[in-house]
């Protein structure tokens, strides 16, 4: 049995990758570690963003409208890193729906022109706070050890990221054309809608990538929290897992092995979310001080434990993306 689950989900010739050779496999590893890395430096920026997001919030509560602002304005570089870099890894997607050579070219120079954008307005704007006194020093200590001239050389790494964009698309790409074959179905009705909903479930898998990781270092096991610590990260990082399957398992099978694949994908996501999903809901009910107590440092949760939204978003969301998947899978399969 064990065989033959196997053999119809693992086996290698069901992939694209294999059948790549030479300069196709170079591309195609290129771009896998491309997206990996890229995503890991997204989470981090993002949950940096939301850390000097949760202190402008905590201002405007307060009363402080005019010390919002102020946080705003100096941590503005924490923002725009985290754009950049999420721009990145949605232009690097771009490589794994390459309808046409044209359509790919486009997206290359649009791309590394907002990248190259975001990066400059970064630099320039920590160097017109330096000369305006925003920051006392090019290294002032908060909210990273050495910021903001970390953000600077952040910036300046990706104007070579939006610049070799731009150069590959006007040069290179006629020099080594991208050759690997596009990955994945591209959705052609609905377009529009298709996209919000990819790019907010990157958002989430963002969110849950990066609670999940500093879960372990912030939270506070001890004390009888143990039960609902551990769930809250396999909460956490149940959105990233699920979004590694779908790019580097589902789009990675062929066209015909990825009909037969997703209602058995999509079905065992969702028995996995909804276990996890009431396994967290258990232990918020055996402890529901949890929140406050066991994750007060930590920004998700102590927004949490008053109204407890960021924390449910982060468990649902695994259930609402099966849910819409396994919909769509039923369709296609009744349809033909």
């Amino acid at each position: 049995m064990g065989e033959l689950v196997m053999k119809r989900f693992f086996d290698k010739e069901n992939f694209l990758f294999p059948s790549f050779e030479g300069k196709a496999k170079k591309q195609s590893v290129a771009i896998a570690v491309g997206l990996i890395v890229g995503f890991i430096l997204a989470s981090f920026t993002f949950f940096n963003m939301l850390y000097c997001f949760a202190d402008i919030v905590g201002s405007i509560v307060s009363g402080s409208a005019d010390v919002a602002i102020a946080d705003f304005l100096r941590s503005l570089p924490v923002f725009l890193t985290f754009f950049m870099t999420f721009w990145t890894v949605l232009a690097l997607q771009a490589f794994f729906r390459n309808l046409s050579p044209e359509k790919l070219h486009r997206s290359l120079m649009k791309n590394g022109i907002a990248i190259t954008a975001f990066a400059g307005v970064t630099i320039v704007y920590v160097i017109e706070g330096l000369i305006e006194g925003r920051y006392l020093k090019i290294a002032e200590g908060s909210p990273s050890a050495l910021y903001p001239l970390d953000s600077v050389l952040y910036a300046v790494l990706f104007v070579l990221v939006g610049v070799f964009f731009i150069l590959y698309a006007k040069k290179f790409i006629k020099k080594i054309p991208y050759v690997v074959p596009s990955r994945g179905p591209v959705c052609k009705k609905a377009r529009g809608a298709y996209c919000t909903f990819v790019t907010f479930w990157c958002l989430f898998a963002l969110f849950g990538l990066s609670g999940g990781i500093f879960t372990f270092f912030i939270y506070d096991f001890a004390h009888g929290y143990a039960f609902y610590g551990i769930m809250t990260a396999l909460a956490y990082l149940l959105s990233p897992c699920f979004l590694l399957v779908w790019e580097f398992y589902f789009n990675e099978l062929k066209e015909e092995k990825r009909k037969e694949a997703l209602l058995p994908l999509v079905t065992g996501a969702l028995c996995v979310s909804g276990l996890v999903a009431a396994l967290y809901f258990l232990s918020l009910a055996l402890g529901l001080d949890a929140p406050s107590n066991a994750g007060f440092g930590m920004f998700p949760v102590a927004f949490s434990a008053s109204v407890n939204i960021a924390t449910m978003l982060t468990v649902v969301t695994p259930l609402v993306v099966s849910v819409v998947v396994l919909v769509k899978g039923l369709r296609a399969k009744s349809r033909g």
